[in-house]
């Protein structure tokens, strides 16, 4: 993917968006938006009205037997999901910080929109992109699913971790230019604290070029119907 020739003086269009979300981040196209929808909420807000626990059951009403806590981590990886990864493959592509400060959520309980701040965009190099993503958005997600769902810290910044080292690996893949940022990203990443254990790892493993960072915590999907421990990242697949 060449980079678009935005100038900070322009602003991107949904076009834009679109368009920079190619390769393999292609399914999010669509889903980064710039319209405002009224039914979006932040996280914080929707754990305070009632939302997020209306989701998460919703969810698990489409995995009938499903152990609560196997639900609910599944839930976190598909917010992780669209809160990572089309926000920094279109911000890498246009030189922009384009991090997803609402949502909005589809009939089945999952994340449908991930929809910009009303703030203008700004230029961002991508190490700053992917610092103020983990501060802005991805930690506050972590504490609200961590009080909402009673999974562990850990566990919730692997499944956050796992998304953005994927991104990142895939950008470096994709597009040849962004690769030295990329790198650059990975050696400068900054978390909270209570990710640190977590984070440190997996990015160990995303340095030394693994193409799926492994986990220590088991993310529980194989307590759902169907699923399946996950081969070459779950710890309990491991001696």
């Amino acid at each position: 993917m060449d980079r678009l020739p935005l100038t900070p003086s322009i602003l991107p269009t949904q076009k834009d968006l679109d368009a920079a979300l190619q390769g393999a981040f292609a399914p999010f196209a669509g889903r980064l938006r710039l319209d405002p929808d009224p039914a979006a909420r932040t996280m914080e807000e929707s754990a305070t009205c009632g939302a997020l626990s209306d989701a998460l059951a919703a969810f698990a009403d489409a995995h009938p037997g499903g152990e609560r806590r196997a639900v609910a981590s599944l839930w976190s990886a598909y917010l992780f999901a669209g809160l990572i990864a089309p926000g920094l493959a279109a911000g890498a592509r246009l030189g922009l910080a384009l991090p997803p400060e609402r949502f909005s959520l589809a009939a089945g309980g999952l994340p449908a929109a991930f929809h910009l701040a009303p703030e203008l965009p700004f230029p961002a190099s991508l190490p700053a992109q992917v610092d103020r993503l983990l501060a802005e958005r991805v930690a506050p997600a972590v504490r609200c699913l961590r009080a909402e769902t009673g999974l562990s810290m850990r566990l919730l910044w692997e499944n956050a971790g796992g998304h953005l080292f994927w991104t990142l690996g895939t950008l470096a893949r994709e597009t040849q230019e962004q690769a030295g940022a990329v790198r650059e990203a990975l050696l400068a990443l900054r978390w909270p604290q209570e990710a640190c254990s977590a984070l440190t790892l997996m990015r160990a493993d995303a340095l030394a070029g693994l193409d799926a960072p492994r986990r220590r915590v088991c993310c529980l999907r194989h307590a759902l119907p169907g699923f399946s421990k996950c081969a070459g990242i779950c710890p309990l697949l491991r001696g």
